[in-house]
């Protein structure tokens, strides 16, 4: 499987984008960051939650629709004048886990 992870400073976060995942498949991401030291100083970096959110074409709650019916009277639409169709999306929730605390010079990993 195939994916793209890039650092984006706007939104200080390492975005992973992967364009199809098949069922029963696990994925892996780890990411490396280097510290740097602003000063002699010592300080803890607390590291930032770790948090996802996604999109599948999927519905896990198995709903689906089994009849669709158009009827719009003021623009003259009627069922058999347009093309009826659904898209099933299953959205995360929030996921989110924290980790330790680091300190500059150090090497910080999550995986």
């Amino acid at each position: 499987m195939k994916g793209k992870a890039k650092y984006k400073a706007g939104e200080n976060a390492i975005v992973w984008k992967i364009k199809r995942m098949g069922g029963m498949k696990e994925s892996q991401i780890s990411a490396e960051i280097d510290l740097l030291s602003t000063g002699s100083e010592k300080k803890k970096w607390n590291r930032p939650p770790v948090s996802m959110n996604f999109e599948v074409p999927f519905a896990p709650s198995g709903l689906k629709v089994r009849y669709l019916k158009v009827f719009e009277p003021k623009l003259n639409y009627s069922d058999h004048d347009v093309i009826k169709w659904v898209r099933y999306i299953g959205r995360s929730g929030l996921y989110e886990t924290s980790t330790s605390l680091s300190y500059p010079g150090e090497r910080s990993t999550w995986q």
